[in-house]
């Protein structure tokens, strides 16, 4: 059996497996809760693994990898400021979240702030994680061409992607819970085993990698990291696929603990991905780092061992992310919960995201495009929301004013490719949700709730229309 025959088969018999595990749990997920969010009765091993392999998608593995070979070690920050941000969430929010017993992100809004809050949050939420499905998607492309050698991977990549969401749709969160795990040990591993091959075999051994380690330099400085962890530590600090794990652990301290845990490997897991930039980089690779590690540079056991493991990496966020963006279209804007609906969302979803990465290939720019939107207007209202709920009460309007001024500056941020923008809305929607816990001298703000109340209900409003059955 050749090389390409043996990775023609071990992809196969990957997503069979998948579908295996979907279709084993698509009749015991009887009701919205085992679909959504498992029950909320999961332990803490599978609640890490899953967190994990969650995170672990195209901008932790390829994104990564390439944005080495352009900055050097400082691009350890992408999962650095990650790590960060799941370590606050863990001491703040991870137990808080879990007790409030929510369904999805918005619907903690819901239950903290109200009705407005969780159709504006499930908006931007279900409109920017489907980029994110298709970021996924794009990185796939890429790795299929490096196991089989084709250029074109577009029928490959269709079929590929089909029974991915396929395989969501089937078993929901108590599928994707359990096959995280062994994607989780399969990028992980496959990571491992080739950076230690790779500087073994070179000579070098760990002195030629720490030669390398400098936090800063001229082409990523303190604004730089500033920007990266407001913005992409944001979403790892509050997002809704780290929410659905929250919410899918037996208790708070479960949920807490399994943040933490995933926070030390995520840490782990990105010195070792900037280790094999750095190795590429030595060599003379200027893109495609990982792809030309695979192709040119590992013996053949280890090149189909990293390239499911990147398989693997890709499936786990996509799967998850589809997860969030269907449940939160079923759940929050059309207040219902009904299983077989959902899953028409993920494959309506699904589809969507797929056209997508049809025509785009800038994984980074897909994943900065959607942060951009999502961290400036939901991150810091909804952290002061939950921080709040129970303590004092949160003024809708200015609230809402938050999550929408940031909204909308991070997607002029996108659109007119003006970072500082996002930073912007950032800091207008701290102001804004911070402000919604004063108490006013005089109680204006309710003559302006009608109108807001129309604003935010409208998406919510003109989707519904389409679902309602004809006479």
């Amino acid at each position: 059996m050749d090389n390409t025959t043996l990775m023609y088969s071990a992809l196969a018999l990957h997503i069979a497996v998948m579908l295996a595990v979907g279709l084993h749990h698509a009749r015991r997920a009887k009701t919205f809760g085992d679909f959504v969010i498992a029950g909320g009765r999961q332990g803490g091993g599978l609640i890490t693994l899953s967190l994990l392999a969650s995170i672990l998608g195209g901008s932790a593995t390829l994104g990564l990898a390439d944005l080495t070979l352009s900055i050097g070690f400082p691009a350890f920050w992408w999962l650095g400021v990650g790590s960060a941000g799941l370590l606050l969430q863990a001491w703040l929010l991870s137990a808080r979240v879990r007790g409030l017993g929510a369904r999805t992100l918005p619907d903690v809004a819901g239950l903290t702030v109200g009705t407005e809050a969780r159709v504006l949050t499930g908006l931007i939420i279900a409109v920017t994680w489907t980029g994110i499905v298709a970021a996924q998607f794009t990185a796939l492309s890429r790795i299929l061409a490096a196991l089989t050698g084709q250029e074109d991977t577009r029928a490959l990549l269709a079929l590929v992607s089909a029974l991915i969401i396929l395989y969501t749709a089937a078993g929901g969160q108590l599928s994707v819970l359990r096959t995280d795990a062994l994607q989780a040990a399969l990028v992980c591993g496959g990571m491992a085993a080739a950076c230690v091959w790779l500087y073994a075999s070179s000579g070098e051994g760990p002195g030629g990698w720490l030669a390398g380690v400098e936090p800063l330099n001229d082409r990523f400085g303190w604004s730089d990291l500033a920007s990266l962890l407001l913005l992409v530590g944001g979403s790892y600090f509050c997002g809704p696929d780290i929410f659905s794990r929250n919410l899918s652990a037996r208790d708070g301290a479960t949920a807490r603990r399994s943040t933490a845990a995933a926070a030390a490997l995520l840490m782990l897991f990105g010195l070792i991905v900037v280790a094999l930039g750095q190795w590429a980089a030595a060599r003379g690779v200027r893109d495609g780092a990982l792809v030309a590690l695979i192709r040119e540079y590992l013996p053949a056991p280890l090149a189909l061992l990293l390239g499911l493991g990147l398989v693997s990496a890709l499936v786990s966020s996509a799967d998850t992310c589809l997860m969030s963006a269907a449940s939160i279209l079923e759940h929050d804007f059309l207040r219902r919960e009904s299983v077989r609906r959902t899953r028409v969302f993920i494959l309506l979803i699904g589809g969507l995201s797929l056209g997508v990465a049809l025509l785009r290939s800038d994984i980074i720019g897909l994943l900065l495009a959607a942060y951009s939107v999502y961290a400036p207007g939901v991150v810091v209202p909804l952290c002061v929301a939950v921080m709040a709920h129970g303590r004092r009460p949160v003024r809708r309007p200015l609230w809402l004013a938050g999550v929408a001024t940031g909204g909308l500056c991070g997607f002029a941020s996108g659109t007119l490719a003006a970072p500082w923008l996002a930073l912007t809305g950032m800091g207008l929607s701290a102001v804004l949700a911070l402000a919604a816990l004063a108490r006013p001298a005089r109680a204006a703000f309710p003559l302006f709730m009608p109108g807001i109340r129309l604003f935010v209900n409208f998406p919510q409003n003109f989707f519904k229309s389409f679902m309602k059955p004809r006479a």
